[in-house]
């Protein structure tokens, strides 16, 4: 009986409540059992997540820099305009302040948010600003490699126009220059349309675009700088040739490790078109002749690249292969995929609205010249 009642006190029945003892219970309270410990990351996966999230941040800066090019340029043009007004110059009539103004706009957008994304991301220089000098035997090649590209990619573009006209789309924005020029406007043309786009364009998206993204490879870098390049020009006579240009300047950069040689092929590019323009604008040259002429250095130049390319293979087997292994600057460059890396650099919001103004100011070029004076018009009845 002793036993019993030692049992039933310090172990009372269900409605019996437990003796108390200076406010503590003797009996045990009982907590829910503790979920599972979660398995650990897999530092693979870990890695992984960590270098999009890196990627994914330096589009996002990427992207708002490409929106900050293309608009300082409209804010330096608004600027100037204002400038010139002030002494009663018409740009629109003055093919001299027309010139100066698109040089001025050029070196503006390229300088402006170039550096203030150098200082803001505090890198004093990107990695094609490590080997300046290339040597002319690999220089003359590349370049004429680059222009036998270019007349192919301009094929290209054209064909594409045509395609446009054929459902009755067309550009109206015009790149032509005035029919009456003097030398001096010759020389500001080709300064403004040849020398510093070249030098602006370059040191922006193979520069600081191509050159910031290289780190997670070198094929990953070159395409989305072209798309950048590409879109940021936001019209139809542009779109397609500058695409391929893209690709190809940011991959003979790769190849050199250096910006040199796409400086030098835009730069040549562009002066071709130039020399080409004012020649059938400026003088009285027969048209059966410059259309000799016209195909005669389309096809100077696709030889000479066919031929530079042949020298190059033969020099260096290796020379005109990419590849991302063995670089020890670059350690993770093969943690993700390319796909993931694309996916990851256009989605996110400096990317997607960078895309989304460019497409719109394309579209814009395509409407009729007066469509949104037409449009006005109608809402004020």
């Amino acid at each position: 009986m002793e036993v019993n009642f030692l049992q039933n006190y310090y172990n009372p029945m269900p409605n019996q409540a437990p003796p108390q003892y200076g406010g503590y219970s003797y009996n045990q309270r009982v907590y829910p059992p503790s979920p599972p410990p979660k398995p650990p990351i897999d530092p693979k996966e870990q890695l992984r997540r960590t270098e999009m999230s890196k990627l994914r941040r330096i589009s996002n800066g990427l992207g708002f820099f490409v929106l900050a090019y293309h608009f300082a340029m409209y804010g330096i043009v608004i600027v100037v305009e204002i400038f010139f007004l002030l002494f009663s110059i018409d740009v629109s009539s003055d093919s001299t302040a027309e010139y100066l103004l698109d040089i001025a706009a050029s070196v503006g957008a390229s300088l402006i948010p170039g550096v203030a994304y150098l200082l803001i991301t505090r890198r004093r220089r990107t990695p094609f600003f490590k080997k300046g000098r290339v040597g002319l035997t690999t220089l003359i090649p590349v370049t004429l490699i680059c222009m036998a590209v270019a007349m192919l990619a301009n094929a290209a573009a054209d064909l594409f126009i045509q395609e446009l006209d054929f459902f009755g789309i067309q550009n109206h924005l015009s790149m032509t220059a005035d029919s009456t020029l003097s030398p001096f406007q010759i020389v500001l043309y080709v300064i403004a349309v040849a020398i510093v786009p070249a030098f602006a364009e370059e040191f922006g998206f193979r520069g600081i675009i191509m050159g910031r993204l290289r780190q997670y490879g070198d094929a990953f870098a070159i395409v989305a700088s072209a798309i950048m390049f590409s879109a940021m020009h936001a019209n139809t006579t542009q779109i397609v040739f500058t695409f391929f240009l893209g690709l190809l300047f940011g991959y003979v950069d790769c190849l050199t490790d250096s910006i040199i040689p796409s400086i030098v092929g835009h730069f040549l590019n562009n002066f071709y078109a130039v020399i080409f323009d004012v020649l059938q604008n400026q003088t009285n040259i027969d048209m059966s002749l410059f259309y000799i002429l016209y195909l005669g250095v389309v096809v100077v130049f696709c030889l000479g690249g066919l031929l530079s390319y042949i020298y190059l293979t033969k020099r260096d087997k290796g020379f005109m292969r990419l590849s991302d292994r063995d670089r020890s600057e670059y350690p993770n460059v093969h943690v993700l995929t390319f796909k993931e890396k694309v996916n990851t650099f256009i989605k996110n919001p400096g990317v997607i609205i960078s895309l989304v103004s460019f497409l719109m100011l394309t579209i814009n070029y395509l409407l009729p010249e007066n469509f949104w004076t037409d449009i006005f018009k109608a809402l004020r009845g």
